[in-house]
């Protein structure tokens, strides 16, 4: 018998080169891999709307000669286009189950509409190319959210949510950075050929990527999980097997997925393959039992935490002691079709008020960081004479803490013990704790009389906006997954039509209240 210390490379499966390969091509079916492409297309969205900061006075009021006021005007048409992009998009996604091609078609236009940016030599001209921009990058960023909701559920889909929230911050504070010193290297083509080399990067990945309804059955909602391989055949059998369940002398539903679970205890534990099953979900928490003559299946379970199931999963941490669920046929009724759900629509979310009210406050939180792209270049340009490299550092202060903080933000706000110390306002107190200790912070930042203290301001900034916008995402998410899963690309279209609201609000209107008032006073406002 050969041992493991005679066994060669090519008898484990071949060269290291092949191993590598079969490694990337089962990693594109991972829910990590997913996550990693939906964070550069968020990155890649929001750092088009941040690069043009350091040098946008340079070209607007050097170059074309137009006021202060003109700046505001360009965010707004940014907004505008994701206004319109992301809904258009996201009903398209959920309505055909579709998530690859809205988002290729959205990074291809985020490429193009960048080199048109750069080709620009009129202020229409800009105005077009920033509406074009703003339109793309709602398809991609909709669709990007969608994704890592269809494949991270529970506390799960917090720190996911916190990562990609990661890549929002890089894009939509740190653009600035990177702008500033971009352009100061290539001038605005460069600006061009960055865009469009993120864009055509993610393109790539997204085109390797396996679409997220597959990812669900190809492993769990958490990555790295070693019985992926029998999972995935026990799922795909499960829907097959559960499908083709007829009445009479064939096993009902219940009893296909009863002995599945039996096979494969795997699958006890796989949302993915269960999530849908109301059925068990009843026989788990009733402890029903089910008779039959020629069948006997028995589970049992090492708690009776079955309160604790959430709708649409089932683990064996969940099950009732010393129960035993025995299979059986059923009556006709009991195995006949259920009617087609009604979709959830734009409207039927709105109408649900945690919805509603984290839409609200995307608009609040969102607005206040992006009060700093129109009035904080012009403000240092005028005061400390800074150039565009001294303004793209100083966005620095507000980038590295937030991308700190988003990740554990997203994490602690979706731990059931941490959200059960602030029951019953959940997230929410986290959302509005947060907003309220970044309006505070943002109003001092007015009285700063040097960078130094400017500085300081901006990274209290970055904290508190992390804590308090993070939560959004898993909100809303989390919510729809109550209600059925059906419409992540819908909801996160919301979240992308109210950071549009507040990116064509208050850059607009700032500028020309800086004009009358002062900085300071802007800051207070």
């Amino acid at each position: 018998m050969m041992t493991g210390e005679t066994l060669g490379a090519d008898d484990y499966g071949g060269s290291n080169i092949s191993r590598f390969i079969r490694k990337c091509n089962d990693f594109r079916s991972k829910p990590a891999a997913v996550l990693i492409v939906s964070t550069v297309a968020v990155f890649a969205d929001t750092v088009v709307y941040g690069l043009i900061v350091p040098f946008l006075p340079e070209i607007l009021q050097d170059r074309l000669g137009m006021s202060s006021s003109s700046n505001g005007l360009l965010f707004g048409c940014f907004g505008l286009g994701v206004l319109i992009g992301a809904p258009v998009s996201a009903y398209i996604s959920d309505r055909w189950k579709l998530r690859k091609w809205p988002m290729i078609i959205g990074l291809l236009g985020l490429g193009a509409t960048s080199a048109l940016f750069a080709l620009s030599n009129a202020y229409w001209e800009l105005i077009v190319a920033r509406f074009a921009q703003g339109l793309s990058s709602g398809i991609t960023w909709a669709i990007g959210l969608g994704m890592i909701a269809d494949v991270y559920q529970g506390e799960d889909m917090g720190w996911a949510m916190g990562i990609a929230f990661s890549g929002f911050t890089l894009g939509y504070l740190g653009g600035p950075v990177l702008g500033g010193a971009i352009y100061k290297a290539g001038g605005v083509h460069a600006i061009a050929i960055f865009v469009g080399a993120i864009a055509g990067l993610d393109l790539v990945f997204r085109l390797m990527l396996v679409e997220p309804k597959d990812v669900n059955l190809a492993s769990s909602s958490r990555v790295g999980s070693s019985a992926d391989l029998e999972l995935c055949q026990s799922e795909k059998l499960l829907q097959s097997d559960s499908a083709s369940a007829h009445l009479g002398d064939q096993l009902t539903k219940q009893q296909v997925i009863l002995q599945a679970m039996e096979s494969s205890p795997a699958l006890i534990s796989s949302p993915a393959a269960l999530g849908k099953s109301e059925s068990l979900h009843t026989i788990m928490e009733s402890g029903t039992k089910l008779t039959h003559e020629h069948t006997e299946i028995h589970v049992a379970s090492r708690t009776s935490n079955s309160s604790k199931i959430p709708s649409g999963t089932v683990s064996t941490s969940a099950l009732p002691d010393n129960i035993s669920v025995v299979s059986s046929a059923r009556q006709s009724e009991d195995s006949a079709e259920e009617p087609e759900q009604k979709r959830t629509t734009m409207l039927d979310l709105l109408k649900e008020w945690p919805i509603l009210a984290c839409c609200i406050a995307t608009i609040s939180i969102t607005g206040a960081l992006g009060s700093f792209e129109p009035t904080l270049p012009i403000h240092m340009k005028d005061k400390y004479n800074s150039d565009i490299m001294v303004i793209s550092v100083v966005f620095i202060a507000i980038v590295i803490p937030n991308v700190i903080i988003a990740p554990i933000a997203g994490k602690y706000t979706s731990d059931n013990r941490v959200l059960a110390k602030v029951a019953p306002y959940g997230r929410f107190a986290f959302m509005i704790g947060g907003s309220v200790l970044q309006a505070g912070v943002i109003a001092c930042l007015g009285a700063t009389t040097n960078i130094a203290g400017l500085v300081i301001n901006l990274v209290f900034i970055g904290l508190v906006g992390g804590v308090a916008a993070v939560p959004i995402l898993s909100t809303m998410g989390e919510h729809v997954a109550r209600m059925g899963g059906d419409a992540y690309a819908k909801v996160y279209a919301l979240f992308n039509i109210a950071y549009s609201i507040g990116v064509i609000i208050i850059p607009t209107v700032l500028p020309p209240i800086m004009n009358a008032v002062g900085f300071a006073a802007t800051m207070g406002v």
